[in-house]
């Protein structure tokens, strides 16, 4: 350790500090061996903090592994505006309501062909968005309600509980990565 320490002396490495619970590993599902410590830190130069003042680490929830991953940011977001055509997600088919409506969208669409793709086109795109938000909001309360149980004193119910919230977080993590997945190959195919 104190070969380590002397490194960040000799670079001009400072810990740049983080949000979030404190530690980023744990370990054990029991109270007796449940296990917390923060092994990694994130380090920069000055000159390195200069360049990028807005820049922050935030320690995530963790669902999936027994490391709680780093966000790092060097910036503030940029809201651009939002494609509007409708483009099929792969997630859909994972969300329960997806073939119900448009089974009802397309049976209740009384006109010609064309007409009934255009309902379906504009049905979806409304469920879409209502979707997204509710998923979004899932996520969000999810993971506020991971990172509660993550400071909670350890109980048996608390873990528990823990792990039925990982699940149902991992579940919509999945959905992500549902997304993110056909985007890759979006991308992959137009290049």
């Amino acid at each position: 350790m104190e070969t380590f320490r002397k490194v960040l002396k000799d670079c001009n490495l400072v810990d740049v500090g983080f949000s979030g619970n404190w530690f980023l590993w744990e370990r054990g599902n029991l109270l007796e061996t449940n296990i917390q410590e923060r092994l990694d830190r994130g380090v920069a130069t000055d000159e390195w903090l200069s360049l990028f003042p807005e820049s922050q680490i935030q320690h995530l929830s963790h669902s999936f592994s027994d490391r709680c991953p780093l966000l790092i940011t060097t910036k503030r977001k940029d809201k651009r505006r939002i494609d509007r055509s409708l483009k099929f997600e792969a997630w859909w088919v994972m969300e329960e309501s997806f073939f119900k409506k448009v089974r009802n969208i397309w049976e209740n669409s009384t006109r010609d062909l064309l007409s009934k793709l255009e309902s379906v086109k504009r049905g979806l795109q409304r469920w879409a968005d209502e979707i997204r938000y509710s998923r979004k909001e899932n996520k969000e309360v999810l993971t506020s309600k991971l990172k509660k149980l993550l400071e909670d004193e350890r109980s048996d119910e608390i873990l528990a509980e823990l792990i039925d919230t990982k699940i149902e977080l991992n579940f919509e993590i999945e959905k992500d990565e549902r997304y993110w997945e056909q985007r890759t190959r979006v991308n992959w195919l137009k290049l």
